[in-house]
């Protein structure tokens, strides 16, 4: 367990969970609080954001999932959200609790529910290790048809020579959201080493590319709007993808079948998948 912690009190938004319909219909303020096992000793002593968690993502993801989540039960949204917190493996552990206001007749109070769960996933890679130091990562999406059966890819490089691939196929989905998927795959694996070096990504997709850097700000400001007033396209994956992404990302966008190897292999392992193979 980790010896320090970061709290977070009075996470505020209105959202539709709930068992009644009235709940469903006009919804209801939700508050919550959260308590994050967090080892942020080294940051205690050199002020840099890279060696503890950006508490802006956790609020933003707390918001989120309250704002778009149509669950019956508080208690599954209190799951939903440590779910997705401890994605971050930095995250050791977490004591959430939810607090919301039912209309329940002649009921004047609040219910809360508190839930706490240890960090198990191991299946990431040690914190970024002097001799796994990354060098760059490389990321593909594929769509049949478009909409259809997608695919995504990503292939990390490492200075000692070695290579990880990952990937992965889903069905009924786009170019842009599996271009998406596979930024957000190779970030989850990428989250120990962010925190000690700066990581070199390249997508062939500009929509990637700019959207997190530059359109995602916008979006944003204008609640998930776009400058034409439209909803946003893909807005749970921007809002995964925003999550993880970290200053020491460093964006690169590369042209698509070209002479890059790299990102020829990605397309190659992202389309294997999408056809139904699973060529790792």
């Amino acid at each position: 367990m980790a010896e320090s912690k970061i709290y977070l009190r009075g996470v505020r938004a209105y959202g539709y969970v709930g068992l009644l319909p009235e709940e469903n219909v006009l919804g209801q303020w939700f508050e919550v609080d959260a308590e994050l096992g967090v080892d942020f000793l080294r940051a205690a002593q050199t002020d840099d954001i890279a060696d503890t968690i950006d508490y802006r993502h956790c609020i933003t993801t707390i918001e989120n999932l309250i704002k778009t989540s149509k669950f019956a039960l508080v208690e599954r949204l209190a799951g939903a959200i440590v779910a997705e917190l401890l994605k971050d493996k930095r995250i050791k552990n977490i004591r959430l609790k939810v607090i919301k206001h039912p209309p329940i007749p002649d009921f004047q109070g609040s219910i809360a529910v508190e839930i706490y769960q240890e960090n198990t996933n191991t299946d990431d890679p040690p914190a970024a290790a002097d001799d796994k130091y990354i060098t760059a990562v490389y990321t593909d999406g594929s769509c049949l048809d478009n909409p259809g059966v997608g695919g995504w890819a990503a292939v990390i490089n490492f200075q000692d020579g070695t290579s990880k691939e990952l990937g992965g196929r889903v069905e009924n989905t786009t170019n842009n959201q599996m271009e998406l998927e596979a930024v957000i795959q190779a970030l989850s694996f990428c989250q120990p080493y962010l925190k000690k070096q700066k990581i070199p990504l390249y997508t062939d997709s500009r929509y990637v590319k700019e959207g997190i850097t530059s359109w995602i700000k916008n979006w944003q400001k204008n609640g998930w709007q776009t400058a034409a007033k439209q909803a946003v396209k893909n807005r749970e994956l921007w809002q995964r993808l925003y999550v993880l992404n970290h200053p020491n990302v460093e964006w690169h966008w590369v042209q698509s079948h070209a002479d890059n190897p790299d990102n020829n292999r990605c397309d190659r392992l992202a389309r294997q998948f999408a056809a139904g193979q699973n060529p790792l």
